[in-house]
């Protein structure tokens, strides 16, 4: 918390690269950046006592972007920094968002063949992902985040990265996913550990791992598929 604080105190052009939201977008995707530093992107600019990434998670209250959906415009007006134009972008952002999911179709997945399909783009990726579905009890996805990004081993990824998302989604049960980009779906050693200790930990918090697809560029493994789960 102090190193966040650090970082938020700090002005902009005195952040290590690394850290400058517009810059890891254009290095690892948009995908790669969480929602505080996605909106620091369209805030653009902070205050003087804030830099952007302050202001982000004060819109924010340090929670989820969906945290927007609660906002309004007089909400936003009594945040220190943001006057009637940036209220009025961060509104229009709602608006888009509400639209676009007026004809979004629900994806439920009830099977691992259902689980690949939705996740087959992974086998494009040159780099190594770990994703997270989160699931209700009627196998609806109610969201999709990235876990790890780049050259990663699944056995160093943080359990506790999974489960913030699934406390957050509310969800019921978690489907997980990473691609071999250069290799068979073939499970390693170190894979099997992992979804082991995942799967261990998600029972002792209430949760359920449905199943972990590894994807290649020659088909999938699913754990649950081959009694593994």
């Amino acid at each position: 918390m102090k190193e966040e604080k650090f970082i938020y105190k700090k002005k902009i052009k005195d952040l290590p690269k690394d850290l400058l939201p517009r810059e890891k977008a254009l290095k690892y995707g948009l995908s790669s950046l969480s929602d505080i530093e996605l909106l620091a992107i369209l805030l653009k600019t902070g205050t003087k006592d804030n830099n952007v990434l302050s202001l982000a998670n004060k819109i924010l209250k340090n929670g989820s972007i969906k945290n927007l959906r609660d906002l309004s415009f007089e909400d936003l007006l009594k945040i220190k920094g943001i006057g009637e134009t940036k209220a009025l972008e961060i509104m229009a952002i709602n608006e888009i968002i509400n639209r676009i999911n007026q004809d979004e179709p629900e994806i439920i997945i009830s099977s691992p063949s259902e689980a690949y399909q939705h996740l087959k783009f992974l086998e494009k990726e040159t780099q190594e992902k770990l994703i997270a579905l989160y699931l209700n009890t009627s196998n609806k996805v109610l969201a999709k985040h990235i876990i790890a990004i780049g050259s990663i081993n699944v056995l160093n990824a943080k359990p506790r990265d999974i489960f913030y998302y699934a406390i957050q989604e509310n969800a019921y049960g978690i489907i997980l996913a990473h691609n071999h980009p250069n290799g068979e779906p073939k499970p390693s050693k170190e894979d099997i550990e992992f979804t082991k200790n995942i799967y261990r930990l998600s029972l002792e918090m209430g949760f359920e791992i449905l199943d972990h697809i590894i994807i290649a560029k020659k088909g999938y493994y699913s754990f649950a598929n081959n009694g593994l789960l």
